[in-house]
């Protein structure tokens, strides 16, 4: 089960990255402004590079067994998922000042945020059991 996570982990990652180039192509990084993007640099950096590094604790914790290197990563996948469910809600469609902008969120596929979605949740259920299974 272990390495399960690790294989859902990185299928989230892939489709994170699908979306990140989106957001990049699409001029993503040049609106950084408030009112500009309803998505700001911090944000999605945050979530990136929580993620990498949550992955990279697992991977440590899947070669050497180190405990503290899984409890790790359990606590940075939570926030890691904290700062995406703040993404989503700030993507979602509303009627307030930036609908009418052309962000570059606006071209993220449904398919493919709805995919990072639930393959992240089955990566922080997935982490939280084994954690607490193994620990």
């Amino acid at each position: 089960m272990r390495a399960l996570v690790w294989w859902v982990w990185l299928l989230t990652a892939g489709l994170g990255s699908y979306l990140a180039t989106v957001w990049i192509r699409h001029g993503g990084l040049s609106q950084r402004l408030p009112g500009v993007t309803r998505l700001p640099l911090w944000l999605v950096g945050g979530h990136v590079l929580l993620a990498a590094g949550g992955l990279a604790a697992w991977s440590a914790y899947l070669m050497g067994g180190v405990r503290g290197s899984a409890w790790a990563a359990c606590a940075v996948v939570l926030i890691v998922a904290a700062f995406g469910f703040m993404m989503l809600l700030r993507w979602l469609p509303s009627s307030g000042r930036h609908s009418q902008a052309g962000t570059a969120e606006r071209h993220f596929p449904l398919a493919a945020v709805v995919a990072h979605g639930m393959c992240a949740g089955a990566t922080v259920l997935l982490v939280v059991i084994v954690v607490l299974r193994h620990m």
